[in-house]
């Protein structure tokens, strides 16, 4: 019968404690930088423009005045005018805004302050709102005014005004 080696025996326990122990490997690391960028550029946008409504008028002898308001941004520090057009009413000019139903008019105007002594119209420099931005939404409010006169039949009368923002 051969002798058996005690070596054997020992070689297998000691590849088995070998495993059983944790490696101890040291990792390496590097490390580098990346820029992370982001260019503002100049911009503005209306949020939300709410227009005025006279509501329901009987005869204006003393006028009626309403509000309406637009909300808008631009980046901070940017520079802006806001300016309102004529509208779509029959005959209308930024100096005499109409509403109209059918060839019927009633007269309004748009105001950029609350005592209704500065029309708003669209020549910059003039009648328009000029600011620079806080960088947050902004309201701007649209002060109406619609003269006494004589009213026309009755009707639902109407203008579209078009704000623009000029940056």
């Amino acid at each position: 019968m051969p002798a058996r080696s005690c070596f054997g025996a020992m070689s297998a326990t000691a590849t088995m404690a070998a495993l059983s122990i944790p490696l101890m490997v040291s990792a390496a690391t590097t490390t580098a930088s990346i820029q992370i960028q982001a260019t503002v550029i100049s911009d503005c946008s209306i949020h939300s423009a709410y227009g005025v409504n006279f509501g329901e008028i009987a005869v204006t002898a003393n006028g009626t005045d309403a509000q309406g308001v637009i909300n808008m941004a631009c980046t901070k520090g940017t520079a802006y005018t806001i300016a309102l057009n004529a509208g779509t009413g029959t005959g209308s000019t930024i100096e005499n805004r109409r509403l109209s139903s059918g060839s019927e008019t009633v007269g309004y105007q748009l105001y950029r302050d609350s005592a209704r002594s500065l029309v708003w119209g669209e020549t910059p420099g003039t009648d328009t709102l000029g600011q620079t931005a806080t960088g947050g939404i902004e309201q701007h409010p649209v002060y109406g005014r619609m003269p006494g006169q004589l009213l026309p039949a009755p009707g639902t009368y109407q203008s579209t005004v078009t704000v623009t923002i000029t940056y």
